[in-house]
């Protein structure tokens, strides 16, 4: 398992942060789906996705690793809870989602800094408090209305021909674990889909998902995104972007200038 392929489990353990951290801020909004299971379902998921990362990191040193507190935490949640169900198990308690959340953070971390000759050295860790399923339900997101929402994002989208009549039609590249089933004199047969999302806390999660897909496709590949996601909700905040990134036309010169001072306030030359 290459770098790439290994950041493909590190980022997806990244993903059950963001959902913890969406949770901890959205829990009256998903009041309607059982938080308890929703959280025990997304640590589970974390623990089984950061062991494969000290797995493959560490296969012989499980021992010596887990010397570190918070290492021989991971593991403990992962051979106790997550993969298996030991009746001697004794949960750690928490008073809040935060608390969930932050602790998920300190030891994602601290198996970044363990692994960091293992992993892609362009590889970040961006959190988003964002869950792509949760949002939509908290929002009363439709198909109908994403598709809405889409194409006045990307009002050329519909008009494109993803068929021209010249070129290589690919097959869709869909998954860094379908790579054992392609073979290697068939890989150029495969592309990947660069995909943006309702949000930008979407667009980054799906982003770094395609960049980790073309890397695992491609040898020699490491591109790799990330954004300064603060600038983005000051945008919202000022009024430039509405909640899906959708930037809001200024209905008068007064308000143009207007919008031109807090561009400038919020990116500086």
């Amino acid at each position: 398992m290459n770098n790439w392929e290994l950041a493909r489990y590190f980022i997806d353990a990244k993903k059950c942060v963001d959902t913890m951290l969406y949770l901890a801020e959205n829990a009256e909004a998903v009041s309607m789906i059982d938080i308890r299971e929703k959280v025990n379902e997304t640590r589970r998921k974390f623990y089984i996705n950061i062991c494969v990362v000290l797995d493959k990191s560490f296969p012989k040193d499980k021992k010596a690793i887990c010397q570190d507190e918070i290492i021989d935490r991971i593991y403990y949640e992962r051979d106790k809870n997550s993969a298996h169900k030991d009746e001697k198990y004794h949960a750690k308690q928490y008073e809040t989602l935060e608390e969930i959340a932050e602790d998920m953070k300190k030891q994602l971390l601290a198996v970044k800094s363990l692994c960091k000759d293992f992993l892609p050295e362009q590889l970040t860790v961006d959190f988003v408090a964002f869950d792509s399923g949760l949002y939509r339900l908290a929002k009363g997101i439709t198909k109908e209305k994403e598709d809405e929402i889409f194409s006045r994002k990307f009002p050329l989208r519909n008009s494109l021909n993803i068929y021209p009549e010249e070129g290589t039609v690919k097959k869709v590249f869909s998954d860094t674990e379908d790579l054992r089933d392609i073979p290697e004199e068939r890989r150029s047969d495969y592309a990947t889909l660069i995909r943006m999302g309702i949000c930008m806390e979407e667009s980054i999660q799906r982003l770094q998902d395609d960049c980790i897909k073309t890397n695992v496709l491609f040898d020699n590949t490491n591109i790799w995104v990330t954004t300064d996601l603060e600038k983005w909700k000051e945008l919202r905040k000022a009024g430039l972007m509405d909640e899906f990134d959708i930037p809001v036309m200024p209905k008068s010169e007064e308000e143009l200038q207007q919008f031109m001072k807090i561009l400038d306030e919020i990116f500086p030359a």
